[in-house]
């Protein structure tokens, strides 16, 4: 039996609705619409499997087997370009161009004909601060500025049309020292992150808040507030976004996998996975009615959900098992799901209970090519640094899939 038909809590899942903003001081603009979850929103049963027979090992029940997936295209990039998750026919770019006047510049790169197009050369901070992580939606391109002599940051975003950047830049929040800089995303037009107090600052006992913002709104959307921090980053797939706040908190420390629904305008909880105590996800996302999600760390005492790996279920269980040290968030579609691991992809088929791997480009670096692609979609995007043929680091290979 594949794993689609143990799954339950079905969700439709379409469009979304986020919100965001603050100062330094966490100072935040929301309005009051709709609902914001918290950690003190009811939470389910910590998962603590026991049972071997919930947890379906991938490498030992399921038949290893070449696999055929060729990419549909494939580019030659600068040396030092990186790529990011996107949501799109853009994915965002931070580029290092050999010049004197620019240690890295921001674009996007066209999934349709690999062009690299720059759209940003020096940060709006000026002198002093550098770019330090970026994101593109269909209407949206975000970027994080950093100060790295005093970790102050600024979160920007400007509208995106194809290539183009339009209207008027819009600082969406900023920090020092006591937040960290956001994990965030885009999606469509709409910017959600995480504001977050550093674990070492003077506001960790401070809350942590998941916002989203469009440019055309006025002010900013409290979708969650975490009585602590944060684990995993936002994800956003195929209308649903996924966020790992704190739950259960007058029991431990308790982190909720749970997937929003914002379709309906009320940012509804469809489905929650409560990890066992202590156990942090290091990636998570909803996609085909599941959690695919993954434990970067080994935790004793607490159950098959504590076992470093990437797991593929819902509350209750069963749980489809990769035991390889997870690097980033799985993607794919439909009953095929890649997840990387060590220099290749597993590529994971549900429907006929097959695995193989997807290798890296000939004569990319150990760590094999990365995804640029999280969540449901319909293509795969990868990048790899590649060395020449005297094994220096020369130029990167991006490839897009067809899935």
């Amino acid at each position: 039996m594949g794993i689609a038909d143990h799954i339950k809590n079905g969700i439709s899942r379409r469009g979304f609705v986020l919100g965001g903003a603050a100062a330094g001081a966490a100072t935040v603009l929301a309005g009051c619409s709709k609902k914001t979850g918290t950690s003190d929103d009811a939470a389910g049963e910590p998962q603590v499997i026991k049972d071997d027979s919930k947890i379906i090992s991938i490498t030992d029940e399921y038949e290893a087997v070449d696999i055929d997936l060729e990419p549909a295209a494939s580019w030659t990039l600068p040396l030092g370009t990186l790529l990011y998750y996107c949501d799109g026919d853009y994915a965002a770019a931070m580029m290092a161009p050999a010049s004197a006047l620019h240690a890295n510049t921001l674009g996007v790169l066209n999934l349709g004909d690999g062009s690299l197009t720059t759209l940003i050369e020096d940060p709006i901070e000026g002198t002093g601060y550098a770019f330090y992580d970026v994101r593109a939606g269909d209407g949206v391109f975000a970027w994080v500025e950093m100060n790295f002599a005093n970790s102050s940051w600024k979160l920007y975003a400007q509208n995106l049309s194809g290539a183009s950047l339009s209207g008027d830049v819009v600082e969406l929040d900023r920090g020092g020292k006591d937040y960290d800089p956001p994990l965030f995303t885009a999606f469509g037009s709409s910017v959600i992150w995480y504001k977050m107090p550093s674990a070492g600052g003077n506001k960790t006992s401070s809350d942590s808040f998941c916002y989203r913002r469009s440019l055309d709104e006025s002010k900013a959307e409290t979708i969650w507030k975490s009585t602590g921090r944060f684990a995993s980053a936002p994800r956003a797939s195929d209308g649903i976004l996924t966020i790992s706040p704190r739950v259960r908190n007058d029991e431990g420390v308790y982190y909720g996998i749970t997937a929003i629904d914002l379709t309906d305008g009320n940012n509804t909880k469809r489905a929650q996975l409560v990890l066992p105590s202590s156990v942090s996800p290091f990636e998570a996302v909803y996609m085909g009615d599941t959690f695919v999600f993954s434990i970067e760390a080994a935790y004793s005492g607490v159950g098959s959900l504590g076992n470093m790996g990437t797991y593929i279920g819902n509350e209750g269980g069963p749980y489809l098992f990769l035991s390889r040290e997870p690097l980033a968030c799985a993607a794919g579609k439909k009953n095929k799901y890649l997840v990387k691991v060590q220099a290749s992809h597993f590529l994971i088929d549900t429907s006929t209970k097959t695995y193989g791997s997807l290798l890296s480009p000939d004569r990319a670096l150990e760590y094999g090519d990365y995804p640029a692609t999280a969540g449901k979609s319909d293509s795969f995007l990868t990048y790899a640094t590649v060395r020449n043929s005297q094994g220096i680091p020369e130029t990167v290979t991006a490839r897009l899939f067809s899935l």
